[in-house]
């Protein structure tokens, strides 16, 4: 009696012990059978993710329509009005109306929305190529959707021209654009369609026109106004 007693305890080890060792079979059978499972692929709809790795680079359109106002200088320092000194300028700033509306250069996904203490509201986007494109300066309130993480295509507006950036208060109403291609800041001009300059003197003949008829409408007080102006400036 005792001595089956004895017994019975080794005859449940050894069966519990079988029992786990035939689960752990069956999980590990289970697992290589699904790692070695064909996965069909997934169809993203054109998302951008699955071209985030490409090398080519998209067709990039100006953000803002305007003019070049300040070019792009990553080592030689340009002076700075608003801050009276001479400093490196890692974008272009494209002169444009207040309010005027910003667009994406090209599809993409919004990586970034921040109030930069220096030069405003700011939005990052990155795109195919490993290129991200970069608007500062934009008005206080982005457009609608424009959150991290949102995509967006090209021509998209993102916000507007507003006067945010305090290291550029006094220059004219602009868009500072800035580009990064492998995390590297680059010449954005050398990617957009920036428009080619009016020939030279063709503003300035407007000009002239200009102050001619206000003077011939004013008499000699429109020279007068404008000779006090040019001193007070110089």
């Amino acid at each position: 009696m005792e001595e089956n007693e004895k017994k019975n305890p080794r005859v449940l080890y050894i069966a519990l012990a079988i029992s786990l060792a035939i689960i752990s079979v069956v999980i590990i059978a289970a697992t290589v059978a699904k790692r070695n499972s064909t996965t069909p692929p997934i169809d993203n709809g054109g998302d951008i993710n699955a071209g985030a790795n490409s090398d080519t680079l998209p067709d990039f359109s100006m953000p803002v329509s305007g003019d070049l106002a300040i070019d792009f200088s990553d080592s030689v320092p340009v002076f700075s009005q608003t801050m009276n000194d001479y400093r490196t300028h890692l974008g272009i700033d494209i002169s444009s109306e207040l309010g005027a509306p910003v667009a994406c250069v090209a599809d993409g996904v919004v990586t970034n929305v921040w109030n930069d203490p220096f030069m405003g509201t700011s939005v990052s986007i990155e795109h195919a190529g490993n290129a991200v494109s970069i608007y500062k300066n934009l008005d206080s309130e982005v457009a609608e959707g424009i959150v991290i993480g949102a995509s967006v295509k090209k021509g998209d507006i993102i916000g507007a021209v507003g006067e945010t950036a305090m290291n550029e208060l006094a220059e004219e109403p602009h868009l500072h654009y800035e580009m990064k291609i492998n995390g590297k800041h680059v010449d954005p001009k050398e990617h957009l369609p920036i428009p080619a300059p009016k020939p030279e003197g063709e503003g300035n003949a407007n000009g002239e026109n200009g102050t001619t008829n206000e003077g011939s409408a004013n008499g000699g007080a429109s020279g007068t106004n404008n000779g006090a102006s040019t001193e007070n400036k110089q």
